[in-house]
C-alpha cells in the first residue's frame, strides 16, 4: 500500500467514525524520544521519517508539520503524495492545533489517540477546540485497523540502569517523590 492508498484508508476510517480531522503525533504512550516501530504511525502513513512532527488529515487535506531541521527531508519524502509540508516556525510549536481551529468549521469533529499525547497537549487541544465548539474524540485509534503489517509490541527484557547512569537508587527516587 503506497502513501496515498494509506491516506485513503485513513479517510475511510474517519468517515466510519464521523471525524472531520485526525491528528497523529510522533510520540508513543511513554513520550519516548525514540518510539519503537509499533508507534511510528506518522512515518507509516505519510512517509516522513524525521524525528519530530505531526500529521493532520482532513477530508480534503493531508499535512505534515515539522521544524526547520527537516524541511528538505520532508519535502523529498512526501513528494508524489497528497501530503503537503507545513513549516513550523518554532520547534514543537502547536501550530497544527491553531490551523485546525482556524480552518475547520464550527462543530467539526476532531479525533486522536490520546495515549500518544501528554496531558498538557490534550488540555491545549481541548482548550483551542472548545472555543470553536469542536468536539475532540480522544479514543480514536484509526491506524490499527488499516496498518496490516504493523510491528508488534517490543519484547525486550527490561533492565535496571546501574546507579552510575541513574544517579540515585529507585528507592531514593521514590522517597523524593513521596516527600514532595
Amino acid at each position: 500500500m503506497d502513501i496515498n492508498a494509506r491516506l485513503a484508508a485513513l479517510r475511510k476510517q474517519m468517515t466510519i467514525n464521523n471525524l472531520d480531522a485526525y491528528i497523529i503525533p510522533t510520540s508513543d504512550p511513554h513520550q519516548s524520544e525514540y518510539p519503537a516501530p509499533l508507534w511510528k504511525s506518522r512515518v507509516w502513513l505519510a512517509g516522513f521519517t524525521g524525528s519530530a512532527g505531526y500529521v493532520v488529515v482532513t477530508k480534503n487535506t493531508a499535512q505534515v508539520w515539522t521544524d526547520s531541521r527537516y524541511f528538505l527531508q520532508c519535502e523529498a519524502e512526501i513528494k508524489g503524495s497528497e501530503f503537503k509540508l507545513h513549516k513550523q516556525i518554532l520547534q514543537g510549536a502547536p501550530e497544527h492545533i491553531d490551523w485546525l481551529a482556524t480552518n475547520l468549521p464550527e462543530n467539526a469533529w476532531i479525533g486522536c489517540d490520546s495515549s500518544l499525547f501528554s496531558v498538557g497537549q490534550m488540555k491545549q487541544m481541548k482548550k483551542a477546540f472548545d472555543k470553536k465548539n469542536m468536539p475532540l474524540t480522544t479514543d480514536a485509534d484509526l491506524i490499527s485497523p488499516i496498518w496490516q503489517d504493523r510491528p508488534t509490541m517490543p519484547q525486550n527484557k527490561i533492565f535496571e540502569h546501574d546507579i552510575e547512569f541513574a544517579g540515585k537508587t529507585r528507592a531514593a527516587k521514590l522517597a523524593d517523590i513521596r516527600a514532595k
